[in-house]
């Protein structure tokens, strides 16, 4: 049987704006998708406007008292306190902090005083040339810590400061060893992917393709090669999908992607270069395997496009790089009101699956899978950030997680290490 892209999006209700959500897999019919453009566009107008913090969880200010930049070498984290004495803390990406912190000092001056209340005004597009993804992980730096001060106040997690969870147990796909696919021959990659396997009894995998020299090239593992034997080892059961690296022109990405359908893969992403949104869709209208993009995204103006004019099945936006959770619930909701299903990207750096599945697990419209790059948390030292849950162990049984239950992230910091890293006060 041949792959259906609607096969690998969620089954859940798609009405951007209603009331009423349910858990993947449920029945019910979906909410009208608009079929001219301009009444999309004043759909997801709308949905941007709608507030996504639950404001009505804190009765009363919660003034920001203190902003810190924490460093250790190349390493960042943020710390907020609360005037009543509430305290967060997230880890950002590592890379991009390296390269730009000097621009959190602007949201130092910016929010001390003020009412974490009013979250989801601080998190709109920056126009102009000030946005994008540098500015954008400073931003997520911060709101994830606000968050997680904020869900330590109200003792609650995260998911539920934004949205009902309706998803609460979160299934993964294995994203990682990239380097491995695209390298080295299949029989020794894919063996790496088994053993990755074993240990989350994961249902599905994401394989690589797409060479370095130019467009439509062959990796030096043998795409081809690659697509066939991930199928004969793994099974018809696992669910498949490929990553095109940003790779292919139009003509060699509906070529692998008809390849992949023939091998019952379920999903094809970012195959076409970072920014060619009409051949994204050419590819996406030309196939029937679902056609995922967006990690490199960093405005919701992009987003707005891409689903108004049906350019995927999937929009993918990165919780670092496209500005934190509040984004991307907003991304996700607009996703959802034209039929399509949210599968956030997620970073090699800091603790990026961990603040996934807060937004996946209120998504009604999240894909059955969600990426999953392994247990490590490295800081951009190279160093494992030391995490223990506040409730039951980060664990992934029988190739899903549940969400985090305890209050803000969830989670704890070891303050060893959190000790190790130095107030910032020279810019």
């Amino acid at each position: 049987m041949k792959t259906n892209r609607r096969s690998f999006l969620s089954t859940a209700l798609v009405g951007g704006l209603t009331a009423t959500v349910l858990p993947r897999g449920a029945e019910k019919t979906p909410a009208p998708v608009p079929l001219d453009l301009s009444s999309r566009y004043a759909r997801l107008d709308e949905i941007l406007k709608s507030p996504v913090l639950r404001k009505e969880l804190f009765p009363t200010p919660v003034i920001i008292e203190k902003i810190e930049l924490l460093r250790d070498r190349k390493n960042f984290l943020c710390r907020v306190r609360s005037s009543e004495g509430g305290e967060g803390i997230s880890v950002g990406h590592g890379n991009q902090n390296a390269k730009n912190w000097p621009v959190f000092k602007g949201f130092i001056d910016r929010f001390t005083g003020k009412d974490a209340r009013e979250l989801d005004a601080w998190t709109l597009d920056v126009p102009g040339k000030s946005g994008g993804i540098p500015y954008n992980v400073q931003l997520a730096t911060l709101e994830i810590a606000v968050l997680d001060m904020l869900g330590n106040t109200a003792k609650k997690p995260i998911a539920a400061l934004l949205g009902e969870v309706i998803n609460p147990r979160i299934e993964i796909y294995h994203g990682s060893r990239i380097k491995q696919l695209l390298n080295l021959p299949p029989e020794e990659s894919l063996e790496l992917v088994r053993q990755d396997l074993a240990i989350t009894n994961a249902k599905a995998v994401k394989i690589r393709a797409g060479g370095t020299s130019h467009l439509d090239a062959d990796s030096k593992a043998g795409t081809e090669k690659l697509i066939r034997m991930a199928r004969e080892m793994f099974g018809d059961k696992m669910v498949l999908g490929c990553d095109g690296n940003n790779k292919y022109s139009v003509k060699g990405g509906i070529r692998m992607g008809k390849i992949l359908e023939s091998y019952n893969y379920s999903w094809w992403e970012e195959m076409v270069p970072f920014g060619w949104y009409d051949e994204l869709k050419q590819v996406k209208d030309a196939l029937k395997i679902a056609v995922t993009t967006g990690e490199s995204e960093s405005y919701l103006s992009t987003f707005r496009w891409l689903v108004a004019h049906g350019a995927c099945d999937t929009v993918q936006p990165d919780t670092l790089y496209f500005g934190g959770m509040i984004r991307a619930v907003r991304v996700a909701r607009m996703a959802a009101a034209c039929g399509l299903s949210y599968v956030p990207h997620i970073t090699q750096h800091g603790l990026g699956y961990l603040y996934m599945l807060h937004t996946a697990a209120i998504a009604p419209n999240a894909g059955r899978f969600q990426e999953f790059d392994g247990y490590s948390t490295k800081d951009a030292n190279g160093d494992d950030v030391p995490i223990q849950s506040k409730t039951d162990p980060f664990k992934c049984e029988n190739g899903a997680f549940k969400v985090p239950t305890g209050a803000g992230l969830g989670l704890m910091i070891d303050p060893a290490y959190v000790k190790k890293h130095e107030v910032v006060t020279t810019w």
